[in-house]
């Protein structure tokens, strides 16, 4: 496995990582998506300090995922539904 070291940095702190070469790229994206919703937030909602906008953004991200994950399992048991009627259907 191919590892790098790089920094990132969220809500002006800097984070030293080894990650592995080819996510690079994807690291560096999430850091900078994180700070656009850290800048969103602080700009349309009362707040008492960082962590308050660091945990409203990390709850937004964990809700995208499992809503994700969700829409991904219900299209995974309605194909593989849909594979076993075709199937059952050619075996007549």
């Amino acid at each position: 496995m191919d590892t790098i070291s790089i920094t990132v940095t969220i809500s002006d702190r800097p984070y030293k990582l080894k990650v592995r070469r080819e996510d690079e790229v994807i690291f560096r994206e999430a850091a900078v998506k994180i700070n656009e919703q850290i800048g969103n937030y602080a700009q349309n909602y009362a707040f008492k300090d960082q962590q308050d906008l660091l945990s409203m953004v990390a709850l937004q991200y964990a809700f995208n995922a499992l809503k994700n994950e969700q829409i991904i399992r219900f299209r995974d048991n309605e194909l593989t539904e849909k594979l076993h009627a075709l199937d059952r259907t050619l075996t007549i």
